[in-house]
C-alpha cells in the first residue's frame, strides 16, 4: 500500500495497513534549530532553498528528512506576492503586508505594531488591505502539485496561506486586549473587522487552492481557540463572531472542489467548542493537545470519531523531551486510543521545540510506524 492509498483509506474512517504519519504539515514542523541539530546528525547540509518559511520559529521544510521518517506526505506553500515585501519601518518593526510590526524577542517573533489600535468603523474603509490575488502567491503551485501526484505516491496536502484566522488577523491589527474589549463593548467594529477580515481570508484561500485543488487532500487552517485549561474565548462568543465566518470559507473551499477536506489546527482545551467547529465545515482536526484540560484522547475518540479526522497528538510538552521509553509510551497511548477504524495522522502535537533530543525525534516515526500497524 502507498501513502496515497494509506492516507485516503483514513480520511474516510477505513483502516489501512498502518497509521499515517506527517512531518511538515501545520504544526508538524521543527524548531529551526532543533532541525538544523538533526541535519548535523545525519550529516546533511541544509539548503537555502528548503528555508521557504524565512522569518518564523520553523523556516526549513526538508523532504530529505520526510524520506528518512517515512513521512506520507508531501505540502504545498503559498508563494510571497508580488507587489508587497517586508520592510523594516523607523522604530524596528518588521511589517508584512496587513500592515503589522514584529520584532523577534527572545526565540520567538512577537507582535509590536498593531496598525488599527485607534481605527474608527469609517477606518476600515479606507485601510490598505492586502491585495489577495497576486500571482507570486500561486506562481508554480500547479506545477508543483502535478508533478507530486503524477510522479510520486505520496498524498499531497496545501499548508496554511496566512498565519491564523479571523480571531488572530482581527488581534494582529487590533491589538489582543483591544480587540477582545471590542467583541463586548464595540460589537458593531469587530463585526465590521471581522466580515472584511474573513472576505479576505476567503478571496487569498480560493485563489491558492484553485490552480493545486485536484491534487490535494485537504487544505489547512490555523486559530488557536484554547488555551491549557480552556478556550480562549467562550462558546457563545464563538458562535455569535466567528462561527459563521468558518462556514463561509468551507463553503468556499467546497465550491472549488468538494473532495478538498478542510483542516483546522486549533492549539489548547478546544473540546467545548468541537460541535459548533464540525458543524461549520472542520473536517480534520489538529494538534489533539493531549495534556490541555478536556483533550483526553480516547474521550475524543469516542465522542467525535466517526465525524472528524485527528491529526497530531504526540505529546511535546512532556513525552518528546524525556526519555526515549516515554515517547513510546506516548505514541502507544495515542495509537491506542485513536486508530480505530482509521481517522487519524499521526505527528506531533505542535512544532517540536529546542528542547527535543534528535534521538527523540526520529524515534517518535519508528515507533509511530511500530505501533501504528493494525
Amino acid at each position: 500500500m502507498n501513502s496515497r492509498e494509506r492516507v485516503r483509506m483514513v480520511l474516510n474512517h477505513q483502516e489501512p495497513d498502518r497509521v499515517p504519519v506527517d512531518l511538515w504539515g501545520c504544526a508538524s514542523r521543527l524548531h529551526t534549530e532543533l532541525y538544523l541539530d538533526i541535519c548535523k546528525h545525519v550529516g546533511l547540509e541544509a539548503k537555502e532553498e528548503d528555508r521557504i518559511r524565512k522569518g518564523s520559529t520553523t523556516e526549513y521544510v526538508d523532504y530529505r528528512i520526510s524520506d528518512m521518517v517515512g513521512s506520507d506526505f508531501r505540502h504545498i506553500h503559498i508563494g510571497k506576492p508580488d507587489y508587497f515585501s517586508k520592510y523594516e519601518d523607523e522604530d524596528g518593526n518588521i511589517i508584512d503586508e496587513w500592515g503589522v510590526g514584529r520584532k523577534v524577542i527572545g526565540v520567538h517573533p512577537s507582535i509590536t505594531k498593531y496598525p488599527l489600535e485607534n481605527a474608527t468603523i469609517e477606518d476600515l474603509e479606507t485601510y490598505k488591505w492586502p491585495i489577495a490575488r497576486d500571482p507570486g502567491r500561486i506562481r508554480g503551485l500547479r506545477e508543483q502539485a502535478k508533478d507530486w501526484y503524477e510522479n510520486t505516491d505520496y498524498a499531497i496536502t496545501s499548508t496554511t496561506a496566512i498565519s491564523g484566522l479571523f480571531l488572530e488577523v482581527c488581534q494582529y491589527l487590533r491589538g489582543i486586549e483591544q480587540f477582545l474589549m471590542d467583541l463586548y463593548i464595540n460589537p458593531e467594529f469587530a463585526r465590521k473587522l471581522i466580515e472584511k477580515v474573513t472576505e479576505l481570508i476567503i478571496d487569498i484561500n480560493v485563489y491558492y487552492l484553485e490552480p493545486v485543488a485536484e491534487y490535494i487532500e485537504w487544505i489547512e487552517f490555523a486559530s488557536d481557540y484554547g488555551t491549557q485549561q480552556s478556550t480562549f474565548i467562550s462558546p457563545d462568543i464563538f458562535r455569535k463572531f466567528f462561527k459563521d465566518s468558518h462556514i463561509k470559507l468551507a463553503k468556499a473551499v467546497k465550491s472549488v472542489n468538494p473532495d478538498v477536506k478542510v483542516f483546522l489546527h486549533s492549539c489548547g482545551a478546544v473540546r467545548g467548542l468541537i460541535p459548533d467547529l464540525l458543524e461549520a465545515g472542520v473536517e480534520i482536526l489538529n494538534p489533539i493537545q493531549p495534556l490541555a484540560t478536556g483533550m483526553d484522547s480516547a474521550e475524543l475518540k469516542a465522542a467525535f470519531g466517526d465525524r472528524v479526522i485527528f491529526h497530531g497528538a504526540v505529546d511535546i510538552q512532556t513525552a518528546m523531551n524525556g526519555t526515549l521509553d516515554m515517547v513510546e509510551e506516548d505514541v502507544k497511548k495515542r495509537m491506542d486510543a485513536l486508530k480505530k477504524d482509521g481517522g487519524y495522522i499521526c505527528s506531533p502535537a505542535n512544532h517540536l521545540q529546542i528542547d527535543c533530543p534528535v534521538e527523540n525525534f526520529f524515534a517518535m516515526y519508528e515507533f509511530a510506524k511500530i505501533h501504528g500497524k493494525y
